[in-house]
């Protein structure tokens, strides 16, 4: 039995309220996956920037626990299980960018096509310092008193952040503003185009409902598959009843050039065919 009502999403999220894209995503490698990507000199030389994070962008080393792959307009964030944020192995996240036309501020709030629901009721504000300077980077707003292993959240960015981190006056928050140093457009990997997930019914229903509250329209179903298009990006929920815990699957993204090679750590398996990569993990 489907728990989403096509007729209702038809009549109800004709129009999309808020500019929704995707920012970044996590992923939570073992041991073993993340020295061997981490050490990879496909990886590191040709394929992507990794980076150790703001400010500095710093290139990642043998020490590492995590490892930021910089993409045009998104970026991957590579955690290992010795992280500093203390996430599990197998633990995920996807964060999405949302836009206000009056620009950025504290009371940012998401228009839901419903209200009085406990979705996306929750909101946290991150700040960051740089060169002794304290910047607001963005406000976030996520479902609280769910559990999961597969967060989301949406957040306004404030565009001072990027005048503090390029040192410069810069009057929107872009992704491919404030990636601008840190990706390579030299080395293969371009831009995210699509993510599977494996979910189960309660992380399924939360992620679809979230996205449905800010007026994202969804296009395709199987059952209860959803595709949802998300700034031209594809993401697949997929409904298995039989997990406890839901995971990001496989990842799409383009490149820059042309490559035909197949690179296989214990648990990821990163395939490319011409102008396309993707990532399948285990």
């Amino acid at each position: 039995m489907s728990i989403i009502n096509e007729k209702r999403i038809v009549d109800t999220f004709k129009k999309a309220l808020n500019t929704v894209s995707l920012d970044h995503f996590y992923i939570t490698l073992d041991s073993v996956t993340f020295t061997q990507l981490k050490g990879s000199d496909f990886i590191n030389s040709q394929y992507a920037n990794l980076d150790q994070g703001i400010p500095d962008f710093t290139p990642i080393n043998a020490s590492s626990t995590s490892a930021y792959l910089r993409g045009k307009r998104q970026y991957i964030e590579i955690l290992g299980p010795q992280n500093a944020f203390n996430e599990p192995v197998g633990k995920s996240g996807i964060g999405f960018a949302l836009s206000e036309k009056k620009g950025f501020s504290l009371a940012n709030a998401p228009k839901l096509h419903e209200t009085g629901t406990k979705f996306l009721k929750a909101a946290d504000t991150v700040s960051f310092s740089i060169n002794n300077t304290a910047a607001v980077w963005y406000k976030a707003f996520y479902t609280y008193g769910m559990a999961t292993n597969l967060s989301t959240w949406y957040a306004y960015y404030n565009p001072e952040f990027l005048g503090h981190l390029h040192d410069e006056e810069i009057s929107e928050y872009t992704s491919q503003a404030f990636l601008k140093t840190a990706y390579h457009p030299n080395k293969l990997f371009n831009e995210i185009t699509g993510i599977e997930m494996h979910c189960n019914l309660a992380d399924h229903f939360r992620i679809a409902r979230e996205l449905q509250l800010l007026g994202c329209t969804i296009a395709g179903k199987n059952n209860n598959d959803l595709l949802y298009v998300v700034d031209g990006i594809k993401l697949s929920i997929r409904l298995d009843v039989t997990l406890d815990k839901s995971k990001i699957t496989t990842i799409a993204a383009t490149l820059n050039a042309p490559d035909h090679r197949t690179i296989t750590f214990k648990n990821l398996t990163i395939k490319n065919t011409g102008y396309q990569t993707v990532w399948s993990l285990n």
